[in-house]
């Protein structure tokens, strides 16, 4: 306990220690025996004036008791109104009338007498159950009297649901402003409190008075604020303590919200709370009796005593009172200006104490049903009810936001004095007139049960809603993620309840606002880092675009890093299971198992479409480095570092043999004939066993370091070596002698790997490069380096076009061995990639890892797109579409192909293609190449004719009746030539520079071209020499397409834009940006309602001809896209790229499908760090 000083105390012990001084000093005066120098002063004092000095001393005393302590009578009752408050608090002016508490107001004046040198001390809150009379002791009992002690009293304050806006309005009176002003000094001046307190007493000349400040339901602090509020609230009267010694503050808090108050912030100004507990029978007695005689009201006999002992609830006062009060007005004459006498008769009809408030209620509710029903009476009272945990409190509500019917509701419970209204800060509310009515009237008590959930979650709101208007509506104080979520759901129920709450209302839209925005912002940058990404790390791509579709917003960056994702986005599945590194793989021959080798000791065997192991080989003593499928797949073969070579059945799992060597074994190898067996050592060997009898038919010596690498020639007839010597030695196995050694790299060599058809050898090495090597000769062919890490392992696909190898930097790379370069990365390994392998129809690749998993990939993944056409060598330069509505594509590799549904047909040409025509009315494809020949190519008879030899055409279009082809050239001239005979009708000539695309019109009148002079011309065939110019494009002018209706035509360009045209006139009317690189190919769907473009942003891309943004983007490529063209059906269109692929989209994406084959790319979630680093909202748990 706290220590406290009175101030009257000091000066009552000052007086004694004088007293007992003045004895002492009488003594020595009236001893003549004493002849000390002491005795001899104190002698010659006069005895009277020392008694005089005593008298002054004690009338000293008495005069500051009187000061402090004046004589207190209690004021007499002069209203004609009722003496009892009913559920209402007694205020200030019915202290006359307030009775009961006499120890408990002489207790609290005498500790706000104490001296309080401790700011602490001076804030005494006074604690006590809901309905003990903590504010009417506060307001009736304790402020009069301090009044009358020459105490100034402050304003009472509330806190409500916003403790700021209401200091703020007291400073307004203390100190004048306004209010806006006040609340901002509040939230950023500590002692805004202080000063205008300061500032208060100067102005009313009270500088060293004691001053009381009277904070009254302060629960409310924690039912109905904020603790950001809370917080600045509790600093503001904390300082103000600290700087005024004179200042106390009195407050009132039920008992349950203490602890809540203790642990939050300055717990020490509730260290020494006032406990007010309950009062006794007699006290019952007096707050009966007294307040009745001094208002001329008589009871029958007895019946005082029965209602004393009929208060016994928790909620006894406010009961009482409440029951007193209907008394008082029921006994009072017609006139209402006598008082009657109590009756027992009038006492039983009002229910008694502890049916009174019910029985009032319920004939509120009956009168109210003549025009509503119970729901809705009951739903317009719980508008009054806030939660505080599971406890329900008031809630002041303005009257503005109750609908007519509520109000309707709500007054009749006012006329019943069961609730009340007030005008605080001007504005009119109402609230209960006590919180006895949500426990003692069961209608409402069942329903605030019933409905806590609900009352909670509004409270709550509501409590979001009122710290973003303190913030001055802040953005900062917004709902995002869960919190809005959820704040939208309850608003909806509030709605469907029929509840308007515009403070809340305001909130969420305003959150749903910025929500919306934010989120739309984080997906498009989301959506531009997995773009920028993509290659690099897939996987993260492909989860960072899923969330930012999933969790932000549909925009169409992100739709196009999901998609660009996917199409680098390689991984199928996960084989994990092994406790060490995965060293080797293998497919068996039928490519539906998998065999891994691990450095943990075992071998496995796996399914290769569920990533399920069927059986572990566990029998090696040591890690194991090697396997092997044999041709048959009816054997697999390990090698480890026991130095055993050991053959299984798969099958069965079961071991057939063990082959022993001298030392550790590296790779084991199953001739393509399946008869022999070889495996490489550290021991600088090869050793060759024979299958079935397992003698060992060969050794191969001839390297001087470690040997790794093994691969057959595909007639069995040789094998080649790799070792750490630098070397690669291709043995005659016959002979067991070297034929070729291939020799060139500058690091140790672990990879190697014959060709398909065995005239290439592949090997890769520490050198940091792959190198390609005649087979027969030994001559290299080709070298690939600058690579970031060692090449671990090489690997042909079967049809010899892809070298796919395994690098130290976790990767594994794909070689377009035609093209010469590099066309894909499989990324997602954690470690070194060791080993890596192709399926036997070349579709897949399985590789092991460092980081103790195998992965199988696709090796051309899909995405968004319906069909991918894959056979061509080279570039895919043009697209087109047969009467049929079979694809037809032109490639850079010399060839067109005819892509029909069972077996594509393939017809060579002697020149790359430059670009591709369908006739519309025949099986023929004009063909033009880059050796300036154009030819018209027979789909059904399969043969070609050369129809033009000389102009270097750039573009072919066809007339709409198929008699005439037009050809846009090199020489920037226009030739229209004879379809049938095969002559040249006629040319124009305007355009200065390459002609890069034409579009016949749908009606053949019409004729437009594009060309590299950054113009395109609309030609009238009638009347060839006025074309129409159509100038506005900054660059090259790569592509046009007629709308079905002749009325308008599309360009796009080298500037990245797409532009409409009106024609006839040839008016700009809109240009639609949005592609990132140059837009190479524009097409109208058959319709006329869009417009389908290709660009080098890898994109193909929907537009809505009535807006400029892109409607969608449909399709993402590899690389550029050169070519596009609309199927008949209108739902799907085909593009050509220069990843060599032609792809067919639909028109209508379903983003949704994607997500879910995204989600099946992916074997792990974003972590918390990652969804915080690109701001995503974070992960449900």
């Amino acid at each position: 306990m706290r220590q406290r000083r009175s101030s009257s105390t000091t000066l009552q012990l000052s007086l004694l220690l004088v007293g007992i001084l003045l004895e002492i000093t009488a003594n020595f005066a009236a001893n003549a025996a004493d002849d000390s120098a002491v005795a001899r002063a104190i002698q010659s004092i006069a005895a009277p004036g020392l008694i005089i000095l005593l008298l002054v001393l004690v009338a000293g005393n008495v005069v500051v008791l009187w000061w402090e302590n004046p004589r207190t009578k209690r004021p007499e009752w002069q209203s004609d109104r009722s003496p009892y408050p009913g559920l209402a608090a007694f205020a200030e002016d019915d202290a006359a009338v307030f009775f009961g508490r006499e120890p408990q107001i002489k207790e609290l004046i005498g500790r706000l007498h104490e001296s309080g040198t401790d700011a602490t001390e001076r804030f005494i809150c006074v604690t006590g159950a809901s309905g003990s009379g903590k504010s009417s002791l506060v307001h009736a009992g304790v402020v009069p009297r301090l009044r009358t002690s020459r105490w100034s009293v402050l304003p009472t304050l509330v806190p409500a649901g916003e403790p700021l806006g209401r200091l703020a309005g007291l400073l307004v009176t203390l100190a004048g402003g306004d209010q806006p002003a006040r609340l901002h000094d509040l939230r950023h001046d500590p002692n805004a409190f202080t000063h205008a307190v300061r500032q208060w007493r100067r102005e009313h000349g009270n500088r060293y008075g004691r001053v009381l400040f009277v904070l009254d339901q302060l629960e409310e602090l924690i039912t109905l604020s904020g603790p950001a509020d809370r917080r600045l609230f509790l600093d503001q009267i904390a300082r103000a303590l600290a700087s005024d010694r004179r200042l106390w503050v009195l407050a009132t808090l039920r008992l349950e919200f203490l602890d809540d108050l203790l642990a939050g912030d300055h717990p020490e100004l509730f260290g020494a709370p006032a406990a007010l507990g309950s009062i006794g029978r007699a006290e019952i007695t007096t707050v009966i009796e007294e307040p009745a005689r001094l208002a001329g009201m008589t009871f029958d006999d007895g019946l005082v005593a029965r209602i004393a002992d009929d208060t016994g609830t928790p909620d006894a006062l406010p009961l009482l009172a409440y029951v007193l009060q209907e008394l008082y007005l029921a006994t009072r004459s017609g006139k209402g200006k006598s008082v009657g006498r109590a009756t027992r008769e009038t006492y039983d009809a009002l229910g008694g104490v502890a049916g009174a408030l019910a029985r009032q209620a319920d004939l509120v509710l009956a009168e109210l049903r003549d025009r509503y029903d119970s729901d809705a009476i009951l739903s317009a009272l719980l508008r009054l009810v806030a939660m505080d945990g599971t406890e329900p409190t008031r809630r002041r509500v303005p009257m503005d936001e109750l609908s007519a019917d509520e109000r309707q509701i709500v007054e009749a419970f006012v006329d019943a004095r069961l609730l009340t209204t007030d005008a605080t800060d001007g504005k009119p509310s109402v609230h209960v007139a006590h919180e006895a009515l949500f426990r003692q009237w069961a209608p409402l008590r069942q329903e605030v049960r019933t409905r806590a959930e609900y009352l909670t979650r509004r409270t709550e709101l509501e409590r979001w809603a009122a710290d973003w208007e303190r913030a001055g509506r802040s953005d900062d104080y917004l709902l995002t993620g869960e919190r809005l979520t959820l704040a939208g759901q309850w608003l909806d129920a509030m709605a469907t309840a029929g509840q308007d709450v515009p403070g809340p209302r305001a909130l969420v839209e305003a959150s749903r606002r910025r929500d919306s925005a934010f989120l739309r912002r984080v997906s498009m940058s989301v959506g531009r880092y997995a773009l920028a990404n993509v290659d690099r790390y897939p996987e993260l791509a492909v989860l960072l675009a899923t969330a930012a579709l999933a969790d932000c917003a549909r925009t169409p960056i992100a739709a196009r890093a999901l998609m660009s994702a996917l199409a680098f986005s390689h991984a199928e599945s996960v084989l994990s299971g092994h406790a060490d590194a995965v060293r080797a793989v293998a497919w068996s021959p039928d490519g539906t198992s998998v065999a891994t080798a691990s450095r943990d000791g075992t071998a496995r065997i796996w399914d290769a479409s569920t990533g399920t192991v069927s059986r572990v080989l566990a029998g090696h003593d040591g890690m194991v480095d090697g396997i092997a499928w044999s041709p048959n797949g009816t054997l697999i073969a390990t090698g480890g570092r026991d130095t055993f070579v050991r053959v299984w059945d798969p099958a069965t799992g079961d071991q057939i043999t063990a082959l022993n060597c001298p030392d550790f074994l590296r790779a084991v190898a199953w001739s393509p004939d399946g008869r022999t067996l070889a495996a490489s050592s550290r021991d600088e060997r090869v050793r060759m066993w024979e299958t079935g009898s397992w003698n060992l038919s060969a050794t191969l010596a001839g390297h001087r370091g470690d040997v790794w690498g093994l691969s057959w020639s595909p007639d069995s007839m040789r094998l080649a070596s790799a070792s750490h010597d630098r070397t690669v030695i291709v043995w005659d196995v016959v002979a067991g002698q070297p034929v070729v050694i291939l020799a060139g790299h500058l690091g140790f060599v672990e990879a190697v790997a014959f060709s398909p058809d065995g005239r290439w050898i592949a090997t890769g090495s520490a050198d940091e490069s792959v190198r390609i090597w005649d087979a027969a000769t030994g001559a290299e062919r080709r070298s690939v380096g600058g690579h970031p890490d060692v090449i671990w392992s090489v690997a042909w696909t079967p049809d010899g076009t892809r070298l796919v190898y395994a690098l130290g930097d976790a990767s594994v790379r794909v070689w377009d061995t035609i093209r010469l370069c590099e066309v894909g990365a499989l990324r997602g390994h954690d470690q070194t990639v060791w080993h890596a392998a192709v399926s036997p129809d070349g579709t897949r690749v399985l590789t092991g890892s460092g980081d103790t998993t195998a992965r199988i990939w696709a090796l051309q993944p899909a995405g968004a797109e319906r069909t991918t056409l894959v056979g061509h060598t080279g570039p895919v330069t043009a697209v087109a579409v047969d009467t049929d509505g079979i694809v037809i594509t032109g490639s850079d590799d010399g060839s067109v192909r005819h892509w029909t549904p069972d077996t594509p047909i393939t017809y060579p040409f002697e020149s790359p293609v430059v670009t591709v025509a369908a006739s519309p009315t025949a099986s023929v494809v004009a063909v033009a190449l880059q050796n300036g020949t154009t030819h018209l190519l027979d789909i059904a008879e399969g043969s070609a004719h050369v129809i033009a030899d000389g102009p270097e055409f750039e573009s072919l279009s066809w007339s709409p009746d198929g008699s005439r082809l037009a050809g846009g050239a090199k020489d920037s001239v226009i030739h229209v030539l004879d379809a049938r005979d095969r002559t040249s009708l006629f040319s124009l000539r305007g355009h200065t520079d390459w002609i890069g695309t034409l579009a016949w019109s749908p009606s053949g009148r019409f004729l437009a071209s594009g060309s590299d002079d950054r113009t395109a011309r609309v030609w009238n065939l009638e009347h060839p020499d006025a074309p129409i110019v159509l100038t506005g494009h900054q660059n090259y002018v790569d592509g046009l397409s007629w709308a079905p209706d002749e009325q308008r035509l599309a360009t796009c360009s080298a500037d990245w834009t797409i532009r409409l045209w009106e024609l006839p006139g040839g008016e700009s009317v809109r240009t639609m940006t949005g592609h990132e690189r140059r837009v190479r190919a524009v097409a109208w769907s058959p319709d006329g309602r869009r417009l389908a473009s290709a660009s080098d942003d890898r994109t193909v891309r929907l537009w809505d001809v009535g807006s400029d943004e892109p409607e969608q983007i449909i399709g993402v490529h590899r690389d550029l896209v050169s070519s596009l063209a609309w199927l008949p059906d209108g739902d799907r269109v085909v593009s050509g790229s220069t990843d060599a692929t032609a792809r067919v989209w639909a028109a209508d994406v379903d983003l949704d499908a994607l997500t879910r084959t995204a989600r099946k790319r992916v074997f792990r979630g974003l972590t918390q760090e990652e969804r915080r680093e690109h701001l995503l909202p974070a992960a449900d748990e």
